[in-house]
């Protein structure tokens, strides 16, 4: 009797909250922003009484999309995960609930589009996993070795010099095998949890996807051209 009277005293309280209180609660304490419950057998909605959930501030990306936490993914899958979530959290199926639910769908939807957009992309999903394991890459890191680098300033001088669309598709073609042998890499270093070894082959692989990048520009300037 006296733990339900407590129980009942502690929900009390828990309604006397303002919305914006109970938000910073449950947001803290994976509780349910609306009735206080604790059930987390749902990640999207509340057990007891439906409401959609606060997002975490720490949302592992490969769980929110349910997808094995490896470089080498399944992209069919994730495509599939990533469509069936936002079909039941996107934005548009609260347009006739409270503005705190509304308020919560678009976190949730740009949470969920920010993990996609992380996990479909090689470099990223590289850098993320890398990320969750204390290691970073700053914008300006360029620890490669200085045989690789002046390889690099031949091809992007072969680019800049190029001046027909088959010179140019010829120098693609070459860096799309390379950087298919780098997420090959990729793949081999984080299954063997060589988080150095994958980290030095990511920023080879961002030089890589800045050549081709530039390769892109200058083939649609000259299709435009002519």
């Amino acid at each position: 009797m006296l733990v339900v009277t407590h129980f009942r005293r502690g929900l009390e309280k828990w309604f006397q909250m303002s919305t914006i209180q109970r938000r910073a609660i449950a947001a803290a304490n994976n509780r349910c922003w609306k009735c206080g419950n604790f059930e987390v057998t749902n990640m999207f909605f509340c057990a007891s009484c439906g409401a959609i959930r606060e997002t975490l501030k720490e949302q592992d990306f490969f769980e929110l999309l349910k997808i094995s936490k490896e470089f080498k993914i399944d992209s069919s899958t994730l495509v599939q995960n990533y469509r069936h979530i936002q079909s039941m959290i996107h934005p548009d199926k609260f347009a006739h609930k409270s503005e705190q639910e509304k308020a919560i769908a678009l976190e949730w939807s740009s949470l969920v589009n920010k993990a996609y957009r992380t996990l479909s992309k090689s470099i990223e999903r590289g850098k993320y996993l890398l990320a969750l394991s204390g290691v970073t890459i700053s914008e300006e890191n360029t620890s490669v070795d200085k045989e690789f680098l002046f390889t690099m300033m031949d091809v992007n001088e072969s680019v800049e010099d190029a001046q027909t669309t088959e010179e140019l598709q010829k120098i693609a073609s070459q860096l799309s095998v390379n950087i298919e042998d780098l997420n090959s890499k990729l793949d081999q270093l984080f299954e063997s949890n060589d988080m150095d070894g994958a980290k030095e082959t990511i920023i080879r692989l961002k030089y890589l996807l800045n050549v081709e990048s530039t390769i892109k520009e200058k083939l649609l300037q000259l299709n435009l051209k002519y």
